[in-house]
């Protein structure tokens, strides 16, 4: 339960009333998403099938509130074993076209890393469970729960019979895990479309402070991934006859780690090849 020092008043203070009250159908609804195995890291059919069922969940979910939603086909993805898997759709949803308000996207993502109980959980990670006043199942930070937040911030201005502030759009994935597949592709489709008229964005895939104050992350470091494969000769040389003579890619590919290392830290010194 949110609890801030001073008990707001007015209109914010019937919002924080009624999420007191209904506290306990909000957790309900978070148990059954993180109860979905959304796992997006491992190429299983089984697991892109839960992760088609979470996007699902949640496209109910947003048209439950009167919003329009677009199921965006993401195409397939190609695995490097050859293995091909559907990528499950990228949900764009909005909700008001108030030309005077400000628009908010709130982007969030409901696939999750793999987790089983022998890797050290207490308790089933796919089972929303209460310790101590806290809940622990995978995806409820990370980050079903804070999409499930912003939803049931828009679901309790409505049930209070209250405007909302400002015009709502939603883009939600389900690969952020893998490398968000085909998300870049699409926000480049849609930028003179959905996100033409959007002010404002927040992601919603952060830390709280504290357990009553959530924190407002303006600056993100990013991550870039690489592939590098290095063959040499289709036959092995013996190495006591070889070694020495002829490259081999064990050490080639080491000396290009290392002078991508030198070149990234700036050092003046690069191995030879």
């Amino acid at each position: 339960m949110f609890s801030p020092s001073s008990p707001p008043s007015g209109l914010l203070g019937k919002v924080f009333q009624y999420i007191d009250l209904h506290q306990n159908e909000f957790v309900q609804i978070l148990k059954e998403w993180v109860a979905v195995e959304s796992d997006s890291v491992q190429p299983v059919p089984r697991l892109r099938q839960e992760l088609f069922r979470m996007m699902a969940l949640a496209m109910d979910k947003l048209r439950g509130l009167g919003a329009s939603v677009d199921s965006v086909d993401a195409g397939f993805q190609q695995l490097p074993d050859g293995q091909t898997l559907p990528v499950p759709p990228i949900i764009l949803a909005e909700l008001g076209s108030d030309p005077k308000k400000p628009t908010v996207c709130f982007y969030g993502h409901l696939d999750v890393q793999p987790a089983r109980q022998e890797d050290g959980w207490l308790t089933d990670p796919y089972t929303l469970t209460e310790v101590d006043g806290k809940l622990y199942g995978r995806g409820a930070t990370d980050n079903k729960g804070p999409v499930l937040a912003w939803i049931n911030a828009v679901s309790t201005f409505r049930a209070l019979g209250e405007d909302l502030p400002v015009n709502v759009k939603f883009i939600i994935e389900g690969m952020e895990e893998a490398g968000s597949v085909a998300l870049e592709e699409m926000v480049g489709r849609e930028k003179d479309r959905f996100f033409s008229n959007v002010d404002y964005v927040v992601i919603s895939d952060n830390l709280w402070i504290s357990g009553g104050k959530p924190a407002l992350t303006y600056g993100t470091r990013g991550n870039s991934y690489f592939r590098v494969e290095v063959k040499c000769r289709d036959q092995d040389f013996h190495s006591g006859t070889f070694g020495g003579i002829l490259h081999e890619p064990m050490a080639d590919l080491v000396a290009l780690l290392g002078t991508a290392s030198s070149n990234l830290y700036g050092t003046s010194q690069s191995p030879q090849l």
